[in-house]
């Protein structure tokens, strides 16, 4: 799947998920498409469902993806400033390893937020696969 543009997708049903996607597209106004995950075919972009349960997804426009934190550093990289800063240093060696180790465990624990239903919580199974 090519695309002219990157989407970024979130978990369309996770309310504080929801609303930082909203907050990420007006306030942030990334170049690319914000859409949730449940909205596209994930096999036909090359992405497997678990990667999902691992946190937001950017797809770039060549079709190959980066998922969790690293996809909002990227993102925020190449957005305007002062976020493009932000993204910068979200990718530099060090804080790069450190957010992509951390990533998975704080996205699992994203139902204790406040607004988060049901729909936020991964289950047991679902938490080996992202290990």
């Amino acid at each position: 799947m090519v695309a002219t543009r990157a989407t970024w997708l979130y978990d369309g049903d996770c309310g504080p998920c929801d609303r930082s996607a909203e907050r990420f597209r007006t306030r942030i106004r990334p170049p690319a498409d914000v859409r949730p995950y449940q909205s596209i075919d994930l096999a036909a972009a090359g992405i497997e469902p678990e990667e999902a349960l691992r946190g937001p997804i950017l797809l770039r426009a060549d079709g190959s993806h980066v998922v969790g934190p690293e996809s909002v550093a990227e993102l925020l990289a190449q957005s305007r400033p002062p976020f493009r800063q932000l993204g910068s240093v979200m990718l530099a060696p060090g804080i790069r390893q450190a957010l992509r180790a951390l990533g998975p465990h704080l996205y699992r624990q994203r139902h204790r937020l406040p607004g988060a239903g049901s729909g936020c919580r991964i289950d047991a199974a679902a938490n080996a696969t992202v290990d």
